[in-house]
C-alpha cells in the first residue's frame, strides 16, 4: 500500500482514500471503508490478550517508573506507591468506560512494578486485579495472575527459614482467583507450621478454613476427613477451645469467591453439625448418623435438651433411607418423648407425622390411626388449629383406606368445623364428606 501511495504521489491517508474512491468500484470502496474503521478502532481500543501474546507480567521493556535499583529508600517506596495507585485508578476508569483490554494493559504494568515493593505488596495487588479478572471473565488474564502467584508461592517455600507471614496473604489471593488447589496447598503449609509450634487453636482454625473451602466447592468427600480431624482435635482439647471460642481470626478466610470472610474459632457443636451435613451430602447416611449421635451427646452435656429432638428426627430419617424401619420408628418415638416435656410441640408433632407416614407406607393402618390420634391431642394442647384440622384430615384418609367410612365421616365433619372457624379448606372437606357419604350408601 505504501508503494502504491508513493507511485500515485499521495502524501497522506486522506488523499489516498480520495484517490481510491475515484478509481475503484463501490464494493471495493465499502471494503476499504470497513478496513479503515477497523484500523481506527484498533488504535483506540487495543486488542486483548490471546494465547500467542507474550506474558505481560514478564515484559522487560524499559519503564519510566522502574526504579534504578531494587533497594529503595522510604521516600522512593512512597513515591512509587503513589504512582502505582494512580495507575490502578486509570485502569479502573478504563474498565468502567468499557475498555477492558486497555484497563488490563495498565494493570499488568502496575503489577510488574509492584514487585519492587516486595512480595507482600505484589501479592495484594495480584489478589485485587485477579478478582477483577475473574468477575470480568478475563480467563487468560486470570491464568497469568494465578501463574505468577504460584511462582511467588514456590519462592516462599524455597526460603529458609520459611516466611510464614506471607502464607495467609497467598491463600487469600489464591481464593480471589478461584485456585482451589493452590489455596488448600498453602493452608496445609500454614497448618504444618501450626503443628510444629503446637498451636492448638491455630490448627483448629486452619482445619475449619480448609473444610469450608471444600464445602464451598461442593467437595464433600474431601471436607469429611478434615472435619473428622477437627472434631478429634476439639474433643482432645475441649477446655482450650471453650476458653477461646469468642476470638475470631481476621487473617484466615474460606470460600470460593470474593470477598474472603474471617474464620471464627471452631466449636465442637458446629464441627459435628458440619460433619453430619457433609456425610449427608456425600450420601453416607450411616456416617451422618454417627456424627449426629455424637452431637446429641454434646448437647446433653451442655444441658441443651431443645436441640436433641431435631437430631433424633434427622437420625430417624437416615435410618428410613437405609430401609431400617424399626430403628427409624424408634428414633421418631424418642424425638416425640423428648420434645413433649419441654413443650417443643412443633418438633413433637413433626416426629408423630413422620412416624405415621412411616407406618402408613407399611400398610400398618391401626398404629397409624393411634399416632394421628396422639397428634390430634398434641395439636389441641398447643392450640394449633391448623394442626388440628390437618390431623382430622389425616384420620379421615386412613379410616377411608380401612373402609371404616362412618369413622372417616366423623373425622371429616370435625375437620370441617375447624375449617369453617379458620376460613380455610372448607370446600375441600365438603368434597370429602360427599365422597364418604356415597361410599356409605354403597355399603349399606
Amino acid at each position: 500500500m505504501q508503494n502504491l501511495m508513493f507511485r500515485a504521489g499521495l502524501p497522506n491517508r486522506g488523499n489516498y482514500i480520495s484517490f481510491m474512491r475515484n478509481s475503484l468500484p463501490i464494493g471495493c470502496l465499502l471494503f476499504l471503508s470497513l478496513c479503515a474503521g477497523s484500523i481506527a478502532s484498533a488504535q483506540t481500543n487495543p486488542p486483548g490478550l490471546d494465547q500467542f501474546s507474550p506474558n505481560p507480567l514478564e515484559i522487560t521493556t524499559p519503564d519510566p517508573l522502574k526504579p534504578a535499583t531494587e533497594s529503595l529508600s522510604n521516600t522512593q517506596r512512597d513515591e512509587l506507591t503513589v504512582a502505582l495507585e494512580q495507575l490502578s485508578l486509570e485502569a479502573a476508569a478504563k474498565l468502567q468506560a468499557g475498555d477492558g483490554a486497555g484497563a488490563f494493559d495498565i494493570w499488568f504494568r502496575e503489577l510488574r512494578l509492584r514487585r519492587y515493593l516486595g512480595p507482600g505488596a505484589e501479592i495484594a495487588a495480584l489478589s485485587r486485579v485477579g478478582s477483577v479478572a475473574w468477575s470480568s471473565s478475563k480467563n487468560l488474564e486470570l491464568q497469568l495472575i494465578t501463574k505468577r502467584l504460584q511462582a511467588i508461592q514456590k519462592q516462599v517455600k524455597s526460603q529458609v527459614p520459611l516466611n510464614t507471614e506471607l502464607l495467609p496473604a497467598l491463600a487469600a489471593a489464591f481464593q480471589q482467583v478461584r485456585a482451589k488447589g493452590s489455596t488448600v496447598e498453602v493452608y496445609q503449609e500454614i497448618l504444618e507450621n501450626a503443628r510444629q509450634n503446637q498451636d492448638i487453636l491455630a490448627q483448629g482454625q486452619i482445619l475449619k478454613a480448609i473444610a469450608l473451602i471444600h464445602i464451598n466447592w461442593l467437595s464433600y468427600d474431601k471436607a469429611a476427613p478434615v472435619y473428622e480431624e477437627l472434631a478429634t482435635l476439639i474433643q482432645e482439647n475441649r477446655a482450650v477451645f471453650a476458653a477461646n471460642s469468642a476470638v475470631p481470626n481476621s487473617v484466615l478466610s474460606a470460600g470460593n469467591g470474593a470477598p474472603p470472610q474471617p474464620v471464627t474459632p471452631p466449636t465442637e457443636v458446629d464441627t459435628l453439625r458440619q460433619l453430619a451435613y457433609v456425610y449427608q451430602q456425600a450420601k453416607q447416611p450411616l456416617k451422618a448418623i454417627a456424627a449426629r449421635e455424637k452431637l446429641a451427646s454434646v448437647y446433653l452435656n451442655l444441658q441443651n435438651p431443645s436441640a436433641i429432638p431435631p437430631l433424633k428426627i434427622a437420625i430417624a430419617t437416615d435410618y428410613q433411607i437405609l430401609g431400617q424401619i424399626n430403628l427409624a420408628a424408634q428414633y421418631y418415638q424418642e424425638a416425640y418423648n423428648l420434645a413433649v416435656p419441654i413443650q417443643q410441640y412443633a418438633q413433637a408433632s413433626e416426629a408423630l407425622d413422620k412416624l405415621a407416614l412411616l407406618y402408613r407406607a407399611q400398610k400398618q393402618l391401626e398404629p397409624t390411626v393411634r399416632i394421628y390420634q396422639m397428634q390430634l391431642l398434641l395439636e389441641e394442647r398447643a392450640y394449633n388449629w391448623y394442626g388440628v384440622m390437618n390431623a382430622y384430615d389425616n384420620l379421615g384418609q386412613v379410616y377411608q383406606e380401612m373402609k371404616a367410612y362412618d369413622k372417616a365421616l366423623e373425622a371429616y365433619q370435625k375437620g370441617l368445623e375447624v375449617a369453617k372457624r379458620l376460613g380455610h379448606r372448607k370446600e375441600y372437606f365438603d368434597k370429602k364428606i360427599i365422597k364418604v357419604n356415597k361410599q356409605l350408601q354403597r355399603t349399606s
